[in-house]
């Protein structure tokens, strides 16, 4: 069983989850309900729970604040949102779990068994710490994690070079001349990180910016990389990729 914590300011949404959990999770037990961070702490001291769902939106001290006065976090822990889009791009930057209000029973389901299968590995704290590094950045998170059934890895994104797709895994190539190969779709790591200069330059490959050498029009057109890689480009998207090369100043 997994003992739980649930942390939210508001009682229908302490009473909803509740019931979803008691209804679908069969393997999770809640030992406590609180409608504040205060109240929160004084309960995850007494049990020491596994499991603590937290909302994030709550008065005189959120759920971030919460985690960041607890010494040492043992626990694993599922965010509860309404909103906020810098936020969710944050924690998925981190490996993160979170749930949308209103609760999706699937959605609830999925992070449930994500929890049950890592709750013995502690990793809860090395993905908080991430994550609060990337919240101090006013504009977008500058590291991620990167999960492989072995290990996590914590990645600066400018260490990125490219990523490559893989049916569904993708492979990423790193400035040291690492790879590493998670198990998401490369449209996952698109969506992420697109807002850091990444370009999509074929249904296959995920290009940072940053790290472009040239482009070479010979044999249809494709981009090397500052390592040496070569990337093919989309024939239907060449032009956009171009504009996008063309504003970093490349001679194309």
């Amino acid at each position: 069983m997994i003992t739980c914590i649930l942390i939210d300011d508001e009682a229908h949404n302490l009473e909803n989850l509740r019931r979803l959990l008691l209804k679908n999770c069969p393997n999770v037990e809640v030992v406590a309900l609180a409608n504040s961070a205060e109240e929160g702490i004084e309960l995850i001291k007494e049990h020491k729970p596994d499991l603590v769902f937290l909302d994030i939106e709550m008065p005189n001290k959120n759920g971030f604040q919460m985690l960041e006065s607890i010494p040492k976090i043992t626990f694993q822990v599922i965010f509860v949102t309404a909103y906020d889009q810098y936020v969710l791009k944050a924690m998925r930057s981190c490996a993160l779990d979170y749930l949308m209000k209103p609760v999706s029973i699937l959605e609830l389901k999925q992070a449930v068994l994500k929890v049950s299968q890592v709750v013995s590995k502690n990793e809860g704290n090395k993905k908080l710490k991430v994550l609060f590094e990337n919240l101090k950045d006013v504009n977008l998170p500058q590291k991620i994690i990167l999960s492989t059934a072995e290990e996590l890895f914590f990645v600066p994104i400018k260490d990125i070079i490219r990523c490559k797709g893989e049916s569904n895994y993708t492979q990423f190539f790193l400035t040291d001349g690492s790879k590493i190969l998670v198990s998401k779709t490369l449209k996952e790591w698109d969506n992420l990180l697109c807002p850091h200069q990444f370009i999509r330059t074929h249904q296959s490959h995920l290009i940072n910016s940053l790290h472009v050498s040239s482009y070479v029009k010979k044999d249809g057109g494709y981009i090397v990389m500052k390592d040496g890689s070569m990337v093919s480009v989309s024939r239907l998207k060449k032009e956009e990729i171009l504009k996008n090369l063309a504003s970093l100043n490349l001679s194309i």
